[in-house]
Order: structure tokens, then sequence, then C-alpha cells
């Protein structure tokens, strides 16, 4: 007797499989480019998001999270960026359990060379579909994404397109460390 699969009876499982899959192998793609700059895929999205951020930076606790990942991680990813140069730290007048994070003129010029190198992987990895069906998915995807949002997360409000190779930003407002 046939019985389906997972995959072939529910859409929303098949959704999440292609999207991690999907995911996994542009990543794979993206990866070696970053470390060929000498740095690992984290460490260029704490480049890139206080690339965005300007020259104010952003507090540890908005950094780790805009990029979806724990203080104690962000810590450790910081602390080898600013050994490296490419970041500073600094504690705020205002509150002194609050630090910022800002990128060095060293970390901007690395992740400005960086980019188009990702563009160009980026292009190649979604060389299979043409310029409308990518622009449908990405507003699909970032339409999913908005609504995975949990309420008091950093990125709640919808973010402004941006320079770079993503689109989530968020707000700019102080959090703890």
């Amino acid at each position: 007797m046939y019985e389906p699969t997972l995959l072939q009876e529910d859409v929303a499982a098949r959704v999440w499989w292609h999207l991690a899959r999907a995911t996994c192998r542009i990543a794979n793609r993206l990866t070696p480019e970053v470390e060929e700059l000498g740095i690992t895929p984290p460490q260029f999205g704490v480049l890139r998001t206080l690339d965005e951020a300007g020259e104010a930076g952003l507090p540890l606790g908005r950094l780790s999270e805009r990029l979806l990942v724990s203080c104690g991680n962000i810590t450790g990813i910081v602390g080898r960026l600013e050994r490296a140069g490419y970041l500073e730290r600094q504690r705020s007048e205002r509150d002194r359990r609050v630090v910022r994070a800002r990128l060095t003129p060293a970390g901007r010029r690395l992740y400005r060379q960086a980019l188009p190198r990702l563009r160009e992987a980026l292009a190649a990895a979604l060389s299979g579909l043409c310029p409308r069906r990518q622009a449908a998915l990405a507003e699909l995807v970032r339409e999913l994404d908005r609504s995975l949002w949990e309420p008091g997360e950093a990125d709640a409000t919808p973010p402004e397109p941006i320079r770079g190779w993503d689109d989530g930003n968020g707000s700019e407002e102080e959090a703890h460390e």
C-alpha cells in the first residue's frame, strides 16, 4: 500500500525542506569567498551589520538580535574582529552596561572589498532563476521572515532596503550587552 511521505503530503514541510537546502547550498558557495579574505561567515555578518549601522555602530545586544545569535556568541566573534583591527568596542558613557561595537576604517575597507566577490558568487548561485523570479522569491522570503518575527524582536518593524547583499537591518535603539 502506498503511503505518501511528509514532503509529498505537506506543503509547509516542502517549503521548510527546500528553503533549508537552498540556504545550505548558497552558504557553501559563499563561504570560500569570505574565508579567502581571512574571516568567517559569522564575522562577515558582523561586519555587514555594523557597516549598515553607520559610524555610531551598535550595542552588542542589538547586534546579537539582528544576527539571531546569543550575546555570548557575539562577544567571541566581536573579540576576534577587534583583535584583528576590524572593529572597536566602547562602553557607553550614559549606561556603563552598554557596549557598542563600530567598524574601524580597516573593517569598513574589508567589508567593501568583499561585496563585489559576494555579489558575483550570489549571482552565480541564483543564476538558475531569471531576475524576475529572483525578485519574486526575495519578496516571498522577506514576507515569510516578517511573519516569523516575535514581538519585541530588534527587527519587529519592517527594515528599509539596505546597501549590501541582503535586506535585514532593524531599529537603532540601544540594548544591553
